[in-house]
């Protein structure tokens, strides 16, 4: 039997190394259009792309090695060899985020979709680690803390102040000073965030700077009797911290010496 030829179609040209070009990304104006390093690849290509770098890169400042940020190329420049970017989103490492909860301590955790004043959607994720292990009660109290005060943010800051706000700890800071007193927490973090949907012609209008002041958010929280900390559940900060590297001793009960009377020597003879 003969077997039919299979038709060929056309040869599609194979794109060798000499056809790309490296392009230099650009970080958006949030980050005052810092370069963040190259990418190789065609015009057509490199849209769409996403790169990751360190908040480090940024601040070079130790503490900020374990948050990346990540970002999405929107546009080139054939010209200037450039690629303009946006913010896509930030995450810490899990090295860090397994860091923050000790043994004997409780995880509280939401997950919240923000608008902001420009209809930029944002998806958070914020934990906050209490020093020792909380009730439930008071764990619903903070968490409702939380929500609170990144909504009261989301309304009245653009997308610029409100990536400086999550990016560099002014929105733990805030939620850290209250929750605190419902129940003394260790640490208050955004872990991760995700930019959910742009609006049309959405852009990077203004640079905000880490140092810009921000507005205090004060919320008022309906607090029932048990999510309040007793007189005896009062935990000293300074005393966990502290090491005790003596052992305790045990107390000796010793008796209370009773007076003795004086004693003749006669009665001591008979």
């Amino acid at each position: 039997m003969s077997q039919k030829a299979k038709k060929k179609g056309p040869k599609l040209r194979r794109v060798s190394f000499k056809d790309k070009d490296w392009y230099i990304v650009i970080s958006p104006k949030s980050f005052n259009f810092k370069p963040m390093g190259e990418i190789i690849g065609m015009e057509e290509n490199i849209i769409g792309r996403t790169m990751e770098t360190l908040l480090y890169d940024f601040t070079n400042r130790y503490e900020d090695i374990s948050l990346k940020l990540k970002f999405k190329v929107v546009q080139v420049s054939q010209e200037s060899k450039q690629a303009q970017s946006i913010f896509l989103g930030h995450s810490y490492t899990n090295d860090y985020v397994r860091s923050l909860i000790g043994r004997g301590s409780s995880k509280i955790q939401t997950i919240i979709n923000l608008s902001t004043k420009d209809k930029f959607v944002y998806r958070l994720t914020i934990i906050c680690t209490t020093i020792k292990r909380a009730r439930s009660s008071q764990q619903i109290v903070i968490r409702k803390i939380m929500r609170e005060i990144l909504k009261e943010f989301a309304k009245t800051l653009n997308h610029e102040k409100f990536i400086t706000g999550m990016i560099y700890s002014e929105f733990s800071n805030q939620i850290l000073r209250i929750a605190k007193t419902i129940y003394p927490l260790s640490n208050c973090s955004i872990i991760k965030c995700k930019l959910v949907s742009v609006p049309e012609g959405g852009e990077d209008t203004v640079y905000v700077t880490k140092d810009e002041d921000f507005e205090v958010v004060e919320v008022e929280v309906k607090r029932s009797r048990k999510s309040d900390i007793k007189r005896t559940e009062r935990i000293n900060v300074k005393k966990l911290t502290r090491i005790n590297r003596s052992s305790p001793q045990p107390k000796e009960e010793t008796e209370e010496a009773k007076p003795t009377e004086d004693v003749s020597p006669e009665e001591v003879s008979e």
